[in-house]
């Protein structure tokens, strides 16, 4: 097949009209030649420069080529590893070939010629025969095929009525099975032996036998689908052996028999259908049958549960009635245990409380404070509630035990419950029905008992809490009031000491007020002593203060004998305190020491009087309200003397008849017999658990009368031991005051001597040192002015020295100017002139400025310290040791010595001014009369300099635009690789690939279309001359476009019918005003002197101006020959510091050239080979143009400094003849021979970099041709994933809704009981009818709901698809316009390809030109109108509403149907028009209509799911509309 498709098809010719063995011969040549294609071609390798590099990341690191490593990689003997020495005598070969003569390679032709020519028969009628034959043997095929068909029926038939005799039989004998085991619940006395999981295991029993049944029938559906299949394999089978027999047979053309056969099998599908639509509506008749069968026995089997479950529900009452009448429900055991655990507690609280109460009794003075009465009742108040505390603690237990009962009792009921609902017997409702009227009213009678009992106890503790908290409050307060007088008494008693102490502190203040005043009047003397600037007024002071210390001294021996007679008063003060406290303390307790009462003493005494306040304080005090009663002097009630207590002392107190509320009641003192008769009495009546913990009041009578026995006791020790405490406190304070007297003698008697020393010695000795510190001062001032002036001197000297060096030095250059050959010598000879010169005078300067430096510091130092010295004279009152008069003498001498350092300073500065003036005009002196012995030398070495300095920074420039360009290539490359394997990546993925998106791809694409566009406008390759193709005729944009392109401002005429980008006026415009751009810029450069800002004038701004990266010239270009010619020819580096390049600008160039051109007032040789490269301006976007500039800079300067030097030289002979030309004239030839050769070079590396970037764009048009498809199957594929995410969601949420219509129909179907059948309950039939059918309705509306929400849902994404789809071509089309194709760019010198012998051969006989070599393209180029994609294709007509139609309205309705027809028109989107028709515009539209075509299908599909859908939905509502009428009916029947 590849030899017929290679060379034209081969027919036999009559002899004598063709050269037979010429012919076979050609035919042999063609085969050879397409053998020898077959194989792997070698490139042949030309003399020009590879136009881009391989980087590392394509050649690797090492130096092997990756087919060379495959070589060194492999085993010896794999033959999947290329042969090395094969391909290398195949590349030998073939290069060898394609150096031979064509004249060699004819003779070796004709040489394979035959010799002999074998003459063919003619005429002939085998065609005929053949085609007889073909025909006969055609037919009897289809004969043959026909009866095979038949046979294959015959043997299918016989199968498909088994299968269906077979299912019949298993189906009758699998009713029989059912029907026994539904009889054995068929009796009550039988049904209430099963349990629930029974009845459940006999229905699934009976279930099982349907899935069987079921089975049964899908394994007879796939029996007959799989015999259809088999039928369908042999007729397949049957179809392909008879299309190739008739396809060799050849009778008719290959299409046509297939299209035969197509029939055939269409025919044959239209059967099988037929038959595949008989099998599934007997598979649905079987499965709805069975499944009404099922119903049917299910509900006989839910009745029969319905019967078991209200047996067992009445079991369950009776069970729980026994339980409820238990003894352990009606008398719990643990609440027995918990009153036993109360008693127990009861007790051991009870005696913590009564040893509480009876530490009372231990309670007297000075223990009986308030504090302890208060700490004592609190402890009581603690243990008694405590007692509460536990009472509520064991109420709670006891609760608990009775709640515990009922939670078992609940606990019981919940067991009942789950038993009910384990076992089946009821559900939740049922189950909570059941509890709440039999089980829980049983449970509530029982806890009203508990609580009742509950409550009485409670009652009782509580009444028994209030007692006993009364009684003991009753008590505290009689306590706390005998702590009162107690505390009163002691406050009275530290009040007297108070006294005491106030009358001491009284007379010590007025003691050290006058003494504060005589250690004044003696620190005054003091201070004047310390101040004091002369001897006799340091003797005058101590005098006086010696006199004031014997004056204090007789003070304190005065206030020693005051304060003696105060503390002798206070025994008295104390006797009168103890008198009050046993008046009051009498009066609280009803007692006196007189047997007539206080009656007949409380007017007599005064000392009752005070007794009489202190009882009313403590009334007043809310310690006890019977006080006031009994000290009233005015009570109207006698006070009658009722009993005597003697004391351990044997003193009598008689005990008064009056009480008051907290007191000792008088019937306290009878005979108790009768209380404790009546305590007996009321200990038989009370419960156990009061008894433990109750109170009596003979109790309280007893505590009180022992208290009031301790108190008085106490009264009478502690009166003698007051008294004697008293006395020992004088005693004390006395001893107390005689030793502060003693010490105040003692620290007076040395205050003399330690005035004499510390005070008037140390004034003596300051004033002394005062005046040797100020002559040491004075002193070494004097010694360092002296030392500053020595050193100045040295100065001076060291500077006469530093010159005579200097002069020795500059002297001794004069050998190298002598032997110096090049001008940087010279130069840093000057330079070093100057040099020397700056270090001269910089080590003098440095040593002036130290000196000064010096000078300043010593001066400043000396100003400081003498300034220093004197702030250091500091007052008595800043804190110093001066007195003024010495700071005014003082003063006076540092004065002087401060004029002495100022005139020292003035010495110096008068003769350091004028010193480095001096030294400077020496120094320049000697460096002028050496500079003026060399000139001429000079100059010719910075000429010779210049040229070659311009010549090396021209092959600079020209190597930087070389790289500049390759930088360029390599990165046009890279991109295109980058790209190829980021379109590999998209339509391949992996995870090993760079991950992106198709747009993505996009958006690099149209990166790489910009560095395509950057890289023409750099090689100026554009045709902009060349006319466009005209544009094809574009057809009328669709009406429901969007967009017209057509009629838009995207493709509007220029003159003669050309577009505006290829208009030639708007060349010129542009080319004229990049002209003014670079005129405008070359008259703003300015003469620089230094080679560095040379080299940026010309070369670095006019990068600046064109945008072009400036690429290091370190890595070399290329291996051209124009690359190689610029290295050889000069340095590539250029030097900095050089100064003498001051007319290298271009601009200064042209300017002197044509003021030369203007004196002479002819045109010149010199002018003629200015414009050698052309005048300017020039183009600095694209790489000849910058070349060019660069050459013509370069000529223009190096004629500036030819001209220049000449001028200057005259007629002098040059310094050195072998380097530099005699006259201007020769210079020129040379340069502008120099010049001519660099623009040669890069001319051809130009036009190879073009032969180079036509092959990059052939690549990129192909490559960019794959990125359409990719793009559009992105968007296509996101918008199914849209659209099925969409349907989705509608259809979960009619999910839910037929979930919730399923459940109400299982209510439904759970409510329609036969019961509703009766006619008393026909309302609540009624009402459950009413509901079923708006259920009904609502399901019906929210099906059709749910079709169209799909429905729009579909159509919407439908729209969004043709919208995005239209816009993304729009996008990429509109993209494409601006790739740069190769008919773009220009043709460029091409060298004239040899094409093999084969290929001449093929040209010539397709009537090909041998002769023509020009390009032409692929596929037709220029503009194109491109038609959009239909737009309503995917847009869902609203159903219109249905009316009746007359047969008089039919008429008009098809005559309105026929204008619809004849007026619609398919509506597209918007036509796009571009400039251009490439393989990317190809692509984009076949993948748009594709993707249309692809989207299309989808959305029929989905439309016909949705359709089949509510269909499905529709059925089931029906057929469940008719079973629950049907039910409904039954029910009725029932009555």
């Amino acid at each position: 097949m590849a030899e017929t498709q290679a060379a034209p098809p081969v027919r036999v010719a009559p002899s004598g009209k063709v050269y037979r063995q010429i012919f076979d011969a050609e035919v042999q040549l063609v085969k050879s030649y397409d053998k020898a294609k077959e194989k792997p071609r070698a490139t042949p390798t030309s003399g020009l420069l590879p136009l881009v590099h391989e980087g590392r990341a394509t050649t690797g690191t090492g130096i092997l080529t990756a087919r060379q490593k495959t070589w060194i990689e492999g085993m010896p003997n794999d033959s999947t590893i290329e042969n090395p020495v094969l391909y290398r005598k195949a590349v030998n070969l073939i290069s060898d070939r394609s150096k031979e003569p064509e004249s060699l390679t004819a003779a070796r032709e004709v040489r394979g010629l035959e010799d002999v020519v074998v003459a063919e028969k003619t005429g002939s009628d085998i065609i005929e025969r053949i085609a007889e034959s073909r025909r006969q043997r055609h037919e009897s095929a289809l004969e043959d095929m026909h009866q095979e068909l038949g046979v294959i029926s015959t043997e299918t038939e016989p199968k498909i009525a088994n299968l269906g005799e077979t299912l019949m039989g298993y189906l009758e004998q699998n009713d029989q099975e059912i029907d026994e085991l539904l009889s054995r619940i068929s009796a009550d006395d039988m049904l209430i032996d099963f349990s629930l999981q029974q009845l459940r295991d006999l229905w699934v029993m009976v279930a099982s036998q349907s899935s069987v049944r079921r089975d049964r029938i899908h394994q007879l559906d796939t029996e007959l689908q799989k015999v259809e299949d088999s039928r369908m394999d042999q007729i397949s089978e049957v179809l392909k052996s008879y299309a190739k027999t008739l396809e060799q047979i050849a009778h008719l053309m290959a299409p046509d028999v297939q299209r035969r056969m197509e029939k055939e099998a269409m025919e044959i599908n239209q059967s099988v259908l037929a038959n595949k639509r008989a099998y599934a509506d007997l598979f649905a008749r079987l499965m709805t049958a069975d499944v009404e069968r099922e119903k049917k026995q299910h509900l006989q089997w839910l009745d029969r549960v319905g019967d078991w479950r209200e047996l067992n529900t009445k079991r369950t009452i009776e069970q729980f009635r026994e339980f409820m009448q238990s003894a352990p429900v009606v008398q719990p055991p643990g609440a027995d245990q918990v009153l036993e655990h109360l008693l127990t507690e009861q007790k051991a609280q009870a005696q913590k409380r009564m040893d509480l109460l009876n530490s009372i009794k231990d309670m007297k003075p000075p223990s009986s404070t308030k504090t302890s009465v208060y700490e004592w009742y609190n402890a009581l108040s603690t243990v008694n509630e405590q007692i509460d505390q536990l009472h509520v603690q064991y109420m709670g237990k006891l609760h608990g035990e009775y709640e515990k009962v009922c939670q078992e009792c609940l606990t019981e009921i919940e067991k009942y419950r789950e038993l009910l609902i384990t076992r089946g017997i009821c559900g939740q409702e049922r189950s909570l029905q059941v509890i709440n009227e039999h089980f829980l009213p049983l449970v509530g009678e029982r806890q009203r008992a508990f609580e009742d009992k509950l409550e009485a106890m409670d009652k009782a503790l509580e009444e028994l809490s209030e007692e006993s908290a009364n009684q003991l409050k009753s008590l505290f307060k009689f306590a706390q009031g005998g702590a009162h007088i107690w505390d009163v008494h002691e406050i009275g008693l530290a009040k007297q000491e108070r006294a005491l102490q106030e009358k001491l502190e009284a007379c010590r203040h007025g003691h050290d007020a006058t003494n504060q005043d005589r250690e004044a009047n003696l620190d005054i003397v003091m201070d004047h002593m310390r101040q004091d600037s002369t001897e006799e007024a340091l003797q005058n002071s101590l005098q006086q203060a010696l006199s004031m210390l014997n004056v204090i001294k007789e003070g304190y021996e005065l206030f020693h004998g005051q304060q003696v007679e105060i503390v002798q008063g206070y025994p008295s003060m104390v006797t009168e305190e103890l008198t009050n406290y046993d008046s009051a303390l009498c009066r609280f307790f009803g007692v006196d020491r007189n047997p007539s009462g206080p009656s007949k003493t409380t007017t007599k005494s005064p000392r009752k009087k005070r007794g009489d306040t202190t009882a009313r304080s403590v009334s007043s005090m809310s310690t006890s309200s019977f006080v006031s009663t009994k000290v009233s002097g005015t009570s109207p009630l006698p006070a009658v003397i009722h009993e005597v207590l003697t004391t351990k002392k044997g003193t009598s107190f008689y005990v008064l008849t009056e009480a008051g509320e907290h007191g000792i009641p008088p019937e306290a003192d009878a005979t108790s017999e009768p209380v404790f008769l009546t305590e007996s009495e009321t200990k038989e009546d009370l419960p156990a658990y009061i008894e433990n913990v109750k109170l009596f009041k003979s109790l309280f009578v007893e505590l009180k009368k022992h208290m009031r026995m301790e108190f008085l006791n106490h009264l009478e020790e502690w009166t003698g031991q007051a008294v004697e405490r008293a006395k020992s406190v004088v005693a004390a304070k006395c001893e107390e005051l005689n030793s502060e007297l003693d010490l105040r003698l003692h620290l007076h008697s040395p205050r003399a001597k330690r005035i004499e020393m510390d005070v008037h010695n140390v004034r003596a000795a300051e004033l002394v040192m005062h005046q040797e510190r100020v002559s040491r001062h004075c002193k070494g001032i004097t010694t360092a002015l002296n030392e500053l002036k020595s050193r100045f001197t040295d100065l001076n000297s060291e500077h006469n020295w530093m010159f005579e060096q200097f002069r020795e030095h500059i002297e001794n250059m004069e050998h190298i100017f002598i032997n110096a050959t090049k001008s940087a010598k010279l130069v840093s000879l000057t330079n070093s002139l100057q040099t020397e010169l700056e270090k001269f005078m910089d080590t003098i300067r440095v040593s002036l400025r130290q000196f000064r430096g010096f000078l300043d510091d010593t001066l400043a130092t000396l100003r400081e310290s003498n300034a220093r010295f004197r702030m250091s004279f500091k007052l008595f009152s800043d804190g110093g040791n001066f007195s003024p008069e010495e700071i005014e003498e003082y003063r006076k001498k540092l004065e002087r010595m401060a004029n002495k350092i100022d005139s020292a300073e003035g010495f110096v500065m008068a003769d350091l001014e004028g010193m480095e003036a001096r030294r400077l005009e020496q120094a320049t002196e000697v460096v002028n009369k050496f500079e003026d012995r060399f000139k001429n030398h000079l100059m010719d070495l910075i000429f010779i300099e210049k040229v070659t300095r311009w010549f090396t920074n021209t092959q600079v420039k020209i190597k930087s635009e070389v790289q500049e360009s390759n930088t360029q290539s390599q990165t046009l490359h890279n991109h295109l690789n980058r790209l190829e394997r980021r379109i590999d990546a998209v339509e391949k993925p992996n995870p090993d690939k760079e991950q992106l998106t198709p747009q993505q791809l996009v958006d690099y694409m149209a990166e790489v279309m910009e560095t395509v566009h950057d890289r023409s406008q750099y090689l100026n390759c554009l045709k902009e001359s060349a006319p466009p193709p005209e544009p094809v005729p574009a057809p009328a944009p669709a009406p429901t476009g969007r967009v017209g392109f057509v009629d838009g401002a995207l493709v509007q005429p220029g003159k003669g019918g050309k577009q505006v980008a290829e208009d030639a006026s708007i060349g010129v415009i542009k080319n004229i005003l990049k002209t003014q751009k670079v005129q405008a810029e070359g008259t703003d450069m300015d003469a620089e002197d230094d080679k560095t800002t040379a080299a940026r004038a010309v070369y670095g701004d006019e990068r600046q101006r064109t945008g072009l990266r400036s690429v290091a010239t370190s890595r070399p270009p290329t291996s051209s020959s124009i690359a190689t010619s610029l290295k050889k020819s000069g340095r590539a580096t250029l030097t900095r510091g050089d100064t003498t390049l001051s007319m290298m600008s271009a601009g200064g160039g042209t300017q002197q050239v044509k003021r030369l051109s203007g004196r002479r007032g002819s045109k010149s040789k010199i002018e003629k080979r200015v414009t050698v490269f052309g005048e300017g301006p020039y183009e600095l976007t694209h790489f000849l143009g910058i070349v060019r500039k660069i050459l013509s800079d370069a000529l223009e300067g190096l004629f500036t400094i030819g001209e220049v030097y000449y001028k200057q030289k005259g007629n002098r002979t040059p310094t050195r003849p072998e380097n530099i030309q005699s006259n201007m004239d020769d210079f020129a030839d040379i340069v502008v021979g120099k010049l001519q050769s660099y623009q040669q070079q890069a001319d051809e590396y130009h036009n190879a970099c073009l032969q180079e970037f036509r092959q990059q764009l052939t690549r990129l048009e192909e490559l960019v041709a794959d990125v359409p498809p990719l793009v559009v199957s992105e968007l296509l594929q996101s918008h199914l994933e849209s659209a099925g995410g969409a349907r989705a969601r509608i259809e979960a949420d009619f999910s839910q809704r037929v979930t919730g219509w399923d459940t109400e129909k299982q209510t439904h179907e759970n409510d329609l009981r036969p019961t509703l059948g009766h006619p008393q309950k026909a309302g609540e039939l009624k009402t459950l009818c009413d509901r079923e059918d708006a259920r009904n309705l609502e399901q019906l509306r929210g099906i059709q709901d749910n079709n169209q929400s799909l429905q729009d849902c579909v159509s919407q994404h439908a729209q969004s698809f043709v919208e995005d789809l239209s816009k993304t071509g729009e996008k990429l089309l509109l993209l494409y316009d601006n790739l740069l194709t190769i008919d773009d760019v220009q043709t460029g010198r091409i060298d004239i390809e040899k094409f093999p012998t084969t290929t001449l051969i093929r040209k010539k006989q397709a009537g090909i030109d041998l002769n023509d070599h020009e390009y032409r393209p692929t596929l037709p180029r220029g503009s194109n109108t491109w038609p959009g994609i239909p737009a309503d294709d995917m847009v869902l007509q609203k159903p219109q509403e249905i009316k009746p139609v007359t047969k008089s309205g039919k008429k008009a309705a098809a005559e309105k149907k026929s204008k619809t027809k004849q007026v619609q028109k398919p509506k597209t989107t918007a036509a796009v028009s571009t400039a251009k028709t490439t393989l990317g515009h190809s692509s984009t539209v076949e993948a748009r209509d594709k993707a249309y075509q692809d989207y299309l299908n989808k959305f029929k599909l989905s439309l016909s799911s949705i359709a089949d859908q509510k269909e499905a939905q529709l059925t089931s509502e029906t057929r469940w509309t008719e079973n629950w009428t049907t039910s409904v009916q039954k029910v009725k029947d029932l009555y």
